[in-house]
C-alpha cells in the first residue's frame, strides 16, 4: 500500500526517488528492512483461529461527497476518500482494533499480461490483483502523525481474480474501472462521474472471513504502522475491466505494471484468521 499525502510532507516528497524495478529500497529507506514488513505470504494452516469481532462498516452505505477524483500518482492510482454527503467520514471499527479508523484513500496494485500482481499471497497463490481501502485511527489528526505508531492505520486487502464471465455487478468498482483510461499518463486526474460509496466496492465480498496481523506499509518509507486485514475470498473482476490497467504509465512514461512489494519474511509475527456468519463467530 502507498499514502496520499499532502505536498511537502517528508514521505510524500520521496515518492518520486524509488522504484518497483529492482527495488533495493533498505538503502535509503532503512525501516523497509525492519522485522514487521508487509506484504506476507499467507499459509492458512499457520494461521490462529481466535474468537473476535467482525468487523463493522459504518457509514460505508453512504455516498461520498463529491467530487471525488482518481489519480495517477506514478506507482498507482488513488481515490482519496471524501466525507459522506451526511458530513461523516467512513469507519470501521470491530476486529482486533482498538478504536475507531476513518477510511482515507483507496488504490490498487496488478501484474501484467503475463504475471499476477496482487501484494499478499495466501498459500502461495497471487491473484490478478489487489485493492487497498486505508483506514487512520482517529486517535491521530493527520497520516503523518499516524504512520508512527504500530496502531496508526488499518488497511483492507481485497484480492481480484480476473475472468472472462463474471455474473456479479460492483457499481463502485464499474466506476473507478470506467474512468482509467482518463489516468493514462503520469499525475493525470479525472472526477469519478455519479455518486460513490465505500460499500459499492466490496460488492458481495465476505467480510466476516479474514486474516489479519501487525505489518507495514508496502512502499517507502515501510513504516510499522498498519493493522492488516485481509480477504482471502477474491472479488470476480472482468477480464476486459483488468485489462484497463495496462495502458497506465508512471512517472518514467513507461507502463506501470508489476507494482506490487515482494513478500517480506513473517518472523516472530503471527497470523490470526476469522470465521463466521455472526456478529461474534
Amino acid at each position: 500500500m502507498r499514502l496520499c499525502l499532502p505536498k511537502g510532507t517528508s514521505p510524500s516528497s520521496s515518492q518520486a526517488l524509488w522504484s518497483y524495478e529492482n527495488a533495493n529500497w533498505g538503502v535509503d529507506y532503512p525501516q523497509c528492512n525492519g522485522l514487521r514488513q508487509s506484504p506476507i505470504n499467507i499459509q492458512s494452516e499457520s494461521t490462529f483461529l481466535i474468537p473476535m469481532p467482525a468487523l463493522k462498516f459504518t457509514y460505508y452505505d453512504i455516498p461520498l461527497k463529491g467530487p471525488v477524483t482518481l489519480s495517477n500518482n506514478g506507482h498507482s492510482v488513488d481515490v482519496g476518500v471524501t466525507p459522506t454527503i451526511n458530513g461523516k467520514r467512513p469507519f470501521i471499527t470491530g476486529g482486533t482494533l482498538n478504536g475507531i479508523y476513518e477510511a482515507m484513500g483507496i488504490h490498487f496494485h496488478w501484474g501484467s499480461s503475463s504475471s499476477r500482481g496482487s501484494e499478499h499471497t495466501i498459500d502461495n497463490r497471487r491473484y490478478d490483483a489487489e485493492m487497498h481501502i486505508v483506514h487512520k485511527s482517529i486517535k491521530y489528526d493527520t497520516i503523518e502523525e499516524a504512520i508512527k505508531h504500530p496502531d496508526g492505520l488499518a488497511v483492507l486487502g481485497i484480492m481480484f481474480k480476473s475472468s472472462l464471465k463474471v455474473n456479479r455487478y460492483y457499481p463502485g468498482l464499474n466506476k473507478i474501472f470506467d474512468k482509467l483510461p482518463s489516468v493514462l499518463p503520469y499525475q493525470s486526474s479525472t472526477p469519478i462521474s455519479g455518486q460513490i460509496s465505500l460499500s459499492q466496492l466490496l460488492g458481495d465480498l465476505n467480510t466476516k472471513h479474514f486474516y489479519t496481523y501487525q505489518g507495514s506499509l508496502t512502499t517507502p518509507g515501510c513504516f510499522e504502522a498498519v493493522t492488516w486485514h485481509v480477504f482471502p475470498e477474491p472479488l470476480a473482476i472482468s477480464r476486459s475491466n483488468m485489462e484497463k490497467f495496462s495502458g497506465i504509465l508512471d512517472s518514467n512514461d513507461k507502463p506501470m505494471i508489476n507494482n506490487y512489494r515482494p513478500v517480506q519474511r513473517l518472523n516472530a509475527r503471527q497470523v490470526y484468521y476469522r470465521v463466521g456468519l455472526n456478529a461474534l463467530w
